[in-house]
């Protein structure tokens, strides 16, 4: 995911308005800008506008059926942009003027379990990508 890509989603997730959005469509599905508008006490045409921002990232994807647009949470956009949060966060020069307010020992620990939580999320990105193959 490219430097730009990712600037571009963290600054869509500044607004806590589609925060809101992204977590109401992860625990309730696809739904349509009038329900998302009735559920979080907004307007339409707000709601309209945040799910342009969140579409143009690539969090949340939008298919016409009928009548009705349902919104849905791209699910590997927000996969990738968990995982590129954990990267940037566990960095080691991130945490390197931290340092010398842990023992060595609890320093040592925490790097370990770094390196066990970037490799268990490079296990989970792999195979997400197997099954994206299998099922397209």
């Amino acid at each position: 995911m490219s430097e730009h890509r990712v600037i571009e989603i963290f600054k869509a997730l500044s607004v806590s308005s589609r925060m809101h959005i992204l977590v109401l469509l992860k625990s309730k599905g696809p739904l349509p800008v009038k329900t998302i508008a009735e559920e979080l006490d907004m307007t339409a045409p707000a709601v309209s506008q945040h799910l342009k921002v969140l579409r143009h990232v690539g969090l949340v994807r939008a298919e016409r059926q009928g009548y009705w647009t349902p919104h849905a949470v791209d699910e590997d956009a927000l996969s990738a942009s968990c995982g590129m949060m954990i990267r940037i966060c566990t960095c080691g020069p991130c945490h390197s003027r931290h340092r010398s307010h842990h023992s060595s020992d609890a320093s040592g620990k925490l790097r370990q379990r770094r390196r066990a939580l970037l490799s268990e999320l490079e296990r989970i990105e792999t195979e997400l990508e197997d099954l994206q193959r299998k099922e397209g």
